[in-house]
């Protein structure tokens, strides 16, 4: 819905659309709200993502400290910082439109961390957050998983730290039919390229679920709105302050939609920049604002020309060459989360990268092995083998040689959690000096080495982590900035995701009436496995929350089926007729009152 169509006030203004979002916009409008929910990015529809490099590279946006390359609504958002990089998704469903699905809940000794209030740590309402997110998503396990390349050389390399796989759940129709939101979905064609978006539309986005049922209960949607910052309004509650996200900053048209509820959702960096600048503008936020920044112990590495094949690299729709089936991005992990102290568990998966880099990859990585590679000592022949892998890439392509020999990793752990984000020249920057040189990520490298070397691999870590590139981290997973807290003195919200309120005279655990983060910005700590999952049960428990304390109920039917069970061409046809009910139009600017 175009943004001139949005009305002056609502009951609830929703602002993201990623899992927290989602969940916001879909339960409050169950319960007889007036919901609008506001996305900085744009509608992508099955067959919009990219599948090449030149339209990937037309789709990337990246921030740093020289300001901003690519289009604003691009859907790759690379965050540059001094000292770790973020990855993170712009557009209708949030990252969720480029994960990896990976339906995990944590160890249960995580949630036995004083870092959460003991509301969370106590009650049963996670659980039941957890059974509603499953329910929605409905994350299975891949039958055919145990037939895909890339997942016998991960069992393999597992057998090096003896354990067995264990196969993951994800959020992706295998079989074609309506979703828990009643929208339709194609099946799987097992392309692998669920990172660089579904062309299919086999995945289950937050878009065709939970942001789909909201506007099945009566949620008015719009792209193209970027939030800025928000301030009290002694008439309607909240005043969200917006502009179109395409406009130059400084001279674009900044308008104003009032609310009596606003629950911001727009990311762990999103979340905290709006609420960053609005301290800067006078409302009174807990000095805790901005804290506990995580990248959840993320690392990425490769293993380069393996001596077994891996077929890693998606193939798209339609398949850009005649391999075996990829499989999802991923699936399976091998788990080593049973560590005596939690926060020593480390788990990783393999994962498959998007077709639109495969043209890249062979000329990227061979001079990278060359340059950054590790390796165990190899016999002249095992050499000779694997170079000419190496030729076979560089010449016939991603889909041959020694990059259908490469295996992705993506490895997740516990790290200190001590980063800080704060607003530098109006731009948020991520202040982690100590966050390479923590001992998790020596562990995860020499984790990934052991599996690398278990197939016959070249290491090789990301190439951005490299010294001589800077040496930073890339996460993936973005946690805190907004963390939960028994009082203002100790987290930015309560258990319930309400902000705490640093007005002077106002009690410790007092609270903004009506403004609520509902996102991983409010997650205390690391959580040692992917936080999707986790983030979706902590928004269905808020939501439950404020229902409850309002006296709302909540409407329980199913979602009224969205469109037939058709074949996957029509079946795609009817989705772009569905999903039309967002087309994208140039947003207009409209005064508040």
């Amino acid at each position: 819905m175009p943004a001139s169509k949005l009305k002056a006030h609502y009951d609830v203004v929703v602002v993201g659309t990623g899992y927290g979002g989602g969940v916001a916009a879909s339960r409050l409008a169950r319960c007889g709200q007036k919901v609008a929910v506001l996305e900085r990015g744009r509608e992508f529809l099955p067959g919009d993502f990219p599948d090449g490099v030149a339209r990937a590279s037309a789709e990337t946006q990246m921030h740093g400290a020289h300001g901003r390359f690519g289009s604003a609504t691009a859907l790759f958002d690379v965050r540059l910082g001094k000292d770790i990089h973020v990855l993170m998704a712009c557009g209708l469903g949030g990252t969720s439109l480029i994960n990896a699905n990976v339906c995990l809940a944590p160890d249960p000794r995580v949630f036995e961390d004083d870092a959460w209030p003991g509301e969370v740590r106590r009650d049963r309402l996670v659980a039941e957050g957890f059974v509603r997110a499953r329910h929605m998503l409905r994350p299975e396990v891949s039958r055919r998983s145990p037939s895909y390349e890339k997942v016998a050389a991960l069992r393999l390399a597992a057998s090096a730290f003896d354990r067995p796989l264990t196969p993951i759940p994800l959020h992706v129709a295998y079989e074609s039919g309506p979703n828990a939101a009643g929208v339709h979905q194609a099946a799987c064609t097992e392309c692998g390229d669920c990172c660089g978006g579904c062309n299919v539309g086999a995945k289950t986005t937050v878009a065709s679920t939970y942001i789909a049922d909201a506007v099945a209960f009566g949620a008015e949607v719009f792209t193209g709105v970027r939030v800025l910052s928000l301030s009290k309004d002694e008439r309607h509650g909240w005043r969200v302050w917006v502009m179109p996200t395409d406009a130059d900053t400084h001279r674009g048209h900044k308008y104003f939609i009032t609310a009596d509820i606003v629950v911001l959702a727009a990311g762990t960096l999103g979340s905290t920049e709006i609420l960053l600048r609005s301290q800067a503008e006078g409302l009174p936020l807990s000095p805790w604002l901005g804290s506990r920044f995580t990248s959840n112990g993320d690392a990425i590495a490769l293993a380069y020309n393996n001596d077994v094949p891996v077929n890693g690299i998606g193939v798209g729709n339609p398949p850009k060459a005649q391999v075996p089936p990829v499989g999802q991005a991923v699936n399976a992990l091998i788990d080593l989360r049973d560590a005596k102290d939690v926060r020593d568990g480390l788990a990783m998966c393999e994962c498959a990268l998007p077709s639109a880099f495969a043209s890249a990859l062979p000329a990227l990585l061979a001079p990278g092995a060359m340059v950054f590679g590790e390796q165990e000592q190899r016999t002249l022949a095992d050499e000779l083998e694997a170079l000419e892998r190496a030729t076979d890439s560089l010449i016939k392509g991603a889909y041959q040689g020694a990059v259908h020999h490469t295996q992705t990793f993506l490895a997740v752990g516990h790290d200190a959690g001590n980063g800080l984000m704060r607003l530098e020249d109006d731009r948020l920057v991520i202040e982690w000096g100590n966050g390479p040189q923590q001992r998790v990520f020596q562990r995860i490298e020499e984790m990934i080495k052991t599996a690398t070397y278990a197939t016959g691999g070249t290491y090789m870590r990301n190439p951005v982590s490299e010294k001589v590139l800077g040496g930073n981290l890339m996460t993936v997973h973005p946690l805190g900035g907004c963390t939960m807290g028994e009082t203002r003195g100790s987290g930015v919200v309560n258990h319930k995701g309400q902000v705490f309120d640093a007005s002077p005279g106002a009690g410790a655990d007092a609270v903004h009436a009506g403004l609520y983060v509902c996102d991983g910005a409010v997650v205390p700590c690391p959580l040692g496995i992917h936080p999707l999952l986790t983030i979706t049960a902590l928004a269905e428990r808020a939501m439950i929350l404020i229902a409850h304390d309002r006296g709302w109920h909540m409407r329980d039917e199913a979602a009224p089926v969205q469109a037939p069970s058709l074949e996957p061409e029509a079946a795609r046809e009817r989705n772009l007729a569905w999903f039309a009910l967002w087309r994208r139009r140039s947003p207009a600017p409209v005064e508040g009152e």
